[in-house]
């Protein structure tokens, strides 16, 4: 009876669990390619509303010596061919910030780390200030000739070296490790160190030095936007100094990393600041009477 179930087994071993582990191994080697094809379906949904969207691609800027170009840029850093550069600037469909945030792990879907590491945002940024418009009405004319400006969240640095170019000293604060990287091999580049400084994360801001603060798509995604005001921001400022601001508090599916307005311009003008001027794009600026 015993060499009987003896033999069952060993049967059973060779012909089931044999097959088992056959399938089981053949599982493991093909499981890369299968989360690959999962991955781009995640992908594909998430920017499912998105799929139409299309930016227009940032055009060559001269401002004085300089001549910037983004796309150029993009094209020397990242190494990658031209087209390529263009369809991830033109379109969310490849690297998307959006398909980014939702492929984290609930666990690791915190804005410091998020923003941090993300991919997307170099060529999502590369957009921002696509004209000489912005830093000269609402920078220039308030921070005066020459004067000091901190370009907080400053993306791929398009308005910080804008700002640079026509004289000024420009601070330059971005958390996120690819772009802060890319600005500095712009500055560099573009032979614009000394008129530009990329202050680091963990380093503090100069106090009471600086004429003004530009946050233009960046206050609503703070998760504690008060506290970054109350002991970074707005310390740094110069008494007749001005924060420029665009700050749509708004969370939607375009958006699901935003956070909710705390009571911005109540905060603001609790602080001592008044609204001086508001663009109908959004743009504001805040300034001590």
């Amino acid at each position: 009876m015993r060499g009987q179930l003896s033999r069952l087994r060993r049967a059973f071993d060779a012909v089931v669990l044999w097959r088992a582990r056959r399938l089981r191994d053949r599982l493991v080697e093909r499981s890369p390619a299968l989360a690959e094809h999962m991955y781009r379906g995640a992908d594909a949904t998430a920017n499912l509303p998105f799929r139409s969207q299309r930016m227009d691609l940032p055009g060559p800027i001269d401002a004085g010596d300089l001549h910037l170009d983004v796309m150029a840029d993009l094209e020397a850093y990242t190494g990658l061919p031209r087209t390529v550069v263009e369809r991830e600037v033109s379109t969310r469909s490849g690297v998307s910030f959006r398909a980014e945030w939702h492929a984290t792990p609930s666990r690791l879907r915190h804005d410091h780390w998020y923003y941090l590491s993300s991919k997307g945002y170099l060529f999502a940024n590369a957009v921002h200030f696509a004209d000489s418009s912005v830093p000269d009405r609402f920078v220039r004319h308030y921070a005066g000739e020459g004067g000091r400006v901190l370009d907080f969240g400053a993306g791929t640095g398009n308005l910080a070296l804008l700002l640079a170019a026509a004289g000024h000293k420009v601070w330059v604060s971005e958390l996120n490790a690819l772009q802060r990287d890319f600005i500095r091999f712009r500055v560099d580049h573009h032979a614009l160190s000394r008129r530009v400084t990329v202050v680091d994360p963990w380093a503090g801001l100069p106090e009471a030095a600086l004429d003004a603060v530009v946050a233009v798509d960046v206050l609503e995604h703070l998760p504690d936007c008060r506290t970054v005001l109350e002991r970074q921001l707005l310390p740094a400022l110069t008494p007749g100094g001005v924060l420029v601001e665009n700050s749509p508090f708004v969370i939607n599916s375009a958006n699901p990393m935003h956070h909710e307005d705390f009571g911005f311009e109540r905060f603001m003008r609790s602080a001592g600041f008044d609204m001086v001027e508001a663009g109908l794009e959004g743009t504001r600026v805040w300034q001590r009477p």
